[in-house]
C-alpha cells in the first residue's frame, strides 16, 4: 500500500492514517522518517541518498513526520516547526547536491488536526539518471529495492546509464511503426488525404510496465485532445486503444483529423494538409498542440518528460513553403514522400505557446530547412517565439 495513486494535493491526515491502520510497511515506493533531517553534513548526505535511490527506481514518497519500528508505521509524529520553511531547506538541498538535478520533486505539508504537520516529498521516477550524490565532495549512486536504498554495484550502475539511450531507441522504434502504419491506410479513422503531419507526444513513462495514463480522466479533459485544425472534436470515444477524437462527425466516413490517445499514455495527432505543406502555420498547429496535449497528458496523471515527434507524410513532388510578406509561397518541392523531423524532449510542461515555441525551435528549424529556409519564419531575430496564444 502507498499513496502515488493520489495526487500529492488531495494527501489528508485520514489518508495518512490509513496506512498506520494498514501497517503498510516502507516499500520500493514509499519510506518513513519520525524527525525531519539535520543540518549536519551526514543528514544531507543521508536525504540527498534517499531521494536519488526513489529517482534512480520507480519513484516513491518520502513521508516525515511517521513514526515507524522495523519499517511498518505505528504513529504520526508530527513536525512542529515552519513546514513552509523547512520544505524550502530541503528543496534547496535536493537542487544543490545531486547530478544531475531531478526535475518535477513535489513537496506538501499535510495539517494534523492535533497540530503539526507530517511532509510529504515526492519523487518521481527520474529519465535523466541515474542520479548521484555529490554533496560535500560525494560521488555516490543509490538504487532502491523493497526493503530500502542500497549502492548499486558494477553491472547494475551499467544498466541504470543505458536506460536512456535504451529508452530512446524505444521512443524511435514506436514512432516509425505507428508512421509505417499510417502510410499504410491502418488508422483508427479513414483520411480524406494523403499529404498529412504526423505529431507524436510521448510521456517517457509510456514504456513502463504499469499503465501510466488514467482514461476515465483522458475521457474527462477530452476537450484538450482535439484535432489539429480545429477548435474542438465534432466526435469522440473510447476504443481498443485508448480514447479517439474526430475532426468530423463519425458517420461521415473519411475524417480530415484525428487524435488517438493510446492507454500506456501516448498521444497520435494525425491532420491532412491539403496540397502542399505551409511551413508557418503547420508551425503554430505543431506548438499549440504540442502544449494542449502535454497539459492534458499531465492531467491524466502522465507525468513529464515528453518527447515530441513530428513527421510529414505524401510530400514526394510536393511544395514545402512559407508565405512571404506579400502572401506569395516561398520555398521547394520535396524529393522524398516522407519528412522526419528532429525529435525534442520536454523536461517539463510548457507554460504557454512562446515557451513551448521556444523549446521546440530544434524542431521547427528542420522544418524550415524543408523548405530551403536556414531558420524557422517563428522566431524574431532576437530569437523571440512569434508563436502567441
Amino acid at each position: 500500500m502507498a499513496l502515488l495513486h493520489l495526487p500529492i494535493e488531495t494527501i489528508t491526515e485520514a489518508q495518512l492514517g490509513d496506512l498506520i491502520q494498514a501497517k503498510a510497511a516502507e516499500s520500493l515506493h514509499i519510506e518513513y522518517k519520525r524527525q525531519t533531517y539535520g543540518g549536519g553534513d551526514g543528514a544531507h548526505r543521508e536525504f540527498l541518498a534517499d531521494v536519488s535511490s526513489f529517482a534512480n527506481a520507480r519513484g516513491g514518497d518520502l513521508l516525515i513526520g511517521v513514526e515507524a519500528a522495523k519499517g511498518v508505521p505505528s504513529a504520526l509524529s508530527a513536525f512542529a516547526g515552519n513546514a513552509d520553511a523547512e520544505l524550502l531547506r530541503l528543496d534547496n538541498m535536493a537542487r544543490g547536491g545531486l547530478e544531475p538535478r531531478i526535475s518535477n520533486l513535489q513537496m506538501r505539508a499535510v495539517p494534523i488536526a492535533a497540530g503539526g504537520s507530517v511532509l510529504v516529498i515526492r519523487i518521481p521516477r527520474s529519465y535523466r539518471g541515474p542520479h548521484r550524490v555529490i554533496f560535500g565532495g560525494s560521488n555516490k549512486f543509490h538504487a532502491r529495492s523493497s526493503i530500502g536504498k542500497y549502492e548499486p554495484n558494477v553491472d547494475e550502475l551499467r544498466a541504470m546509464f543505458a536506460f536512456a539511450p535504451e529508452l530512446a531507441e524505444r521512443m524511435r522504434a514506436f514512432r516509425f511503426s505507428r508512421v509505417a502504419s499510417i502510410a499504410a491506410g491502418d488508422t483508427p479513422a479513414a483520411l480524406q488525404g494523403n499529404l498529412c503531419l504526423v505529431l507524436h507526444v510521448v510521456p517517457f513513462s509510456h514504456f513502463d510496465l504499469r499503465p501510466s495514463l488514467s482514461l476515465p480522466k483522458a475521457v474527462g479533459v477530452g476537450s484538450y485532445f482535439i484535432p489539429i485544425g480545429t477548435t474542438h472534436a465534432a466526435d469522440s470515444r473510447i476504443n481498443i486503444d485508448g480514447f479517439l477524437t474526430l475532426s468530423n462527425p463519425n458517420d461521415t466516413g473519411q475524417h480530415r483529423a484525428y487524435v488517438q490517445v493510446f492507454r500506456p499514455g501516448a498521444v497520435e495527432a494525425v491532420a491532412c494538409l491539403g496540397e502542399h505543406v505551409e511551413i508557418r502555420a503547420l508551425g503554430v498547429d505543431i506548438v499549440r498542440h504540442a502544449r494542449l496535449y502535454t497539459t492534458a497528458l499531465q492531467e491524466c496523471d502522465a507525468e513529464p518528460p515528453f518527447m515530441v515527434m513530428a513527421s510529414i507524410l505524401g510530400t514526394k513532388d510536393k511544395r514545402v513553403a512559407a508565405l512571404d510578406n506579400y502572401k506569395q509561397l516561398r520555398g521547394q518541392v520535396a524529393d522524398r514522400d516522407q519528412l522526419h523531423l528532429t525529435e525534442v524532449v520536454l523536461e517539463e510542461t510548457p507554460n504557454g505557446n512562446p515557451n513551448c515555441g521556444l523549446a521546440l525551435k530544434p524542431l521547427l528549424d528542420h522544418l524550415a530547412n524543408a523548405a530551403g529556409l536556414a531558420t524557422s519564419p517563428s522566431f524574431d531575430q532576437e530569437g523571440n517565439c512569434l508563436i502567441h496564444e
